[in-house]
């Protein structure tokens, strides 16, 4: 079992409550981030131009960091954190994880449209877990299928799995990789 997460944005309340909810549902399941764990306040363009401190260029909060018990991928936050401060801290995290019949990545190095829809790459196992876009749906083919929470299929051909986000959401997905069944899940929000 795999608890799948992304987007975390150094969102603390969102992210206790996602790791609370996998706790409860899956407390044996590996937890593994697909990236942009932390927000980063340098834009895209200016990020390189001239290097910031550390704490100009990123959201640090010592409650979140004690949250993060768990491997990552690296996202586009992270990369664009060390690419402003000029510092190396995240340029070790791996672009992807392989599990069983599956392969983990942030997504921002997949082409997006002006819909922002992703054009995928080849990928060499059936299954491919991905964030980015904070969106969660299915891709089969050229479909895209919208899904919402406590939606659960078994995955019996290739597909494409946009996990959401933990920022806003709290959207996270569990897969079973003996079963290939996927679901995708949400932490509940205090006031709803």
């Amino acid at each position: 079992m795999y608890a799948l997460i992304s987007d975390l944005h150094s969102n603390y309340e969102d992210t206790l409550a996602v790791l609370t909810h996998i706790n409860q549902v899956a407390p044996k399941a590996t937890i593994i981030c697909l990236g942009d764990q932390y927000e980063c306040h340098i834009s895209k363009r200016k990020a390189g131009k001239k290097q910031v401190p550390l704490s100009k260029a990123m959201t640090y909060d010592a409650r979140f960091e004690r949250l993060l018990a768990f491997p990552t991928i690296i996202g586009n936050q992270e990369e664009r954190i060390d690419l402003a401060t000029g510092q190396t801290q995240f340029i070790h995290l791996p672009h992807t994880i392989r599990i069983p019949n599956a392969t983990l990545i942030h997504g921002h190095q997949f082409d997006w449209n002006e819909h922002f829809e992703p054009t995928f790459p080849a990928f060499t196992t059936p299954l491919v877990f991905f964030g980015h876009s904070h969106r969660s749906a299915i891709y089969q083919g050229n479909k895209r299928i919208d899904v919402g929470t406590a939606y659960s299929f078994i995955a019996s051909e290739p597909c494409y799995i946009n996990i959401g986000a933990v920022i806003d959401y709290r959207e996270w997905c569990l897969y079973d990789s003996l079963t290939c069944r996927i679901s995708f899940m949400q932490a509940p929000h205090k006031n709803k």
